[in-house]
C-alpha cells in the first residue's frame, strides 16, 4: 500500500476532482445544517458519488485509502461529538444522522481539498483548526442545527481547543508517511497535488 502511495505524487493533478470535493463538501455542510436528517437524502449519494469518480477517473487504486480514511476520521469525529454531547455542551432535537454523513464527508475532504493544509506548520493547522472548527459549530447552532446550552461564548472557547489539537491531529492521520515531517512526507500528495 505504502509503494503505491509513494508513487503517486507522479501522477497527474486532477483540479476537476479537487473542485468537486470542495464544492461537495460546503453542499453537505448547507444541506445538513438546513435539513438536519432530511439532507441525508443528498448527502449519502454524494458520498457515493465520490467513489464513483475515483473508479471512473482512473484512481479506483485510492477507494481504499479514502474509504479507511473516511471510517477513521468519522468514528474520531462522532466519538468527540458524543462525549461533548454528553458533556452538555450540544443538544440535538433528534438524533443527528446528518452529523456522521458531515464527518465522512469531512474524512473524505482531507487528503482532496483540505490536502493544502499537510504542508502548512503545526501552528497553523492548529489556529485553522480552532477557528474553523469552531465557527462551523457556532454557524450551525445560528440555523438551529444544533443547540449549544452553555452559550456561544462557552462553547466556542471549548470548540476551539478541541478543534486546536484535532485538525492538525488529522491532517497527520491523512498522512500515509504518519507524523514524519521530512521533505518526503511534505512533498506527498494524493493524486500528485
Amino acid at each position: 500500500m505504502k509503494s503505491m502511495l509513494a508513487n503517486s505524487r507522479h501522477l497527474p493533478k486532477h483540479q476537476g476532482f479537487i473542485l468537486y470535493n470542495a464544492l461537495s463538501f460546503q453542499a453537505v455542510w448547507w444541506s445538513s445544517v438546513l435539513w438536519l436528517n432530511l439532507s441525508l437524502l443528498l448527502t449519502i449519494p454524494l458520498l457515493l458519488f465520490h467513489f464513483i469518480l475515483l473508479s471512473s477517473s482512473g484512481k479506483g487504486q485510492y477507494r481504499q485509502v479514502d474509504l479507511r480514511l473516511m471510517l477513521k476520521v468519522a468514528a474520531l469525529g462522532i466519538g468527540i461529538d458524543a462525549v461533548l454531547s454528553v458533556l452538555g455542551l450540544f443538544e440535538f432535537a433528534a438524533f443527528p444522522w446528518w452529523l456522521g454523513c458531515l464527518w465522512l464527508h469531512f474524512g473524505l475532504s482531507l487528503n482532496h481539498s483540505l490536502a493544502f493544509m499537510r504542508p502548512l506548520p503545526l501552528i497553523l493547522q492548529a489556529l485553522l483548526g480552532g477557528i474553523f472548527g469552531t465557527l462551523s459549530y457556532v454557524a450551525g447552532a445560528q440555523f438551529n442545527a444544533v443547540t449549544l446550552p452553555y452559550g456561544n461564548v462557552i462553547s466556542a472557547v471549548v470548540l476551539f481547543f478541541v478543534w486546536l489539537v484535532l485538525l492538525p491531529f488529522l491532517i497527520q492521520l491523512a498522512n500515509p508517511y504518519g507524523f514524519n515531517r521530512s521533505t518526503k512526507a511534505r512533498s506527498f500528495t494524493v493524486f500528485g497535488r
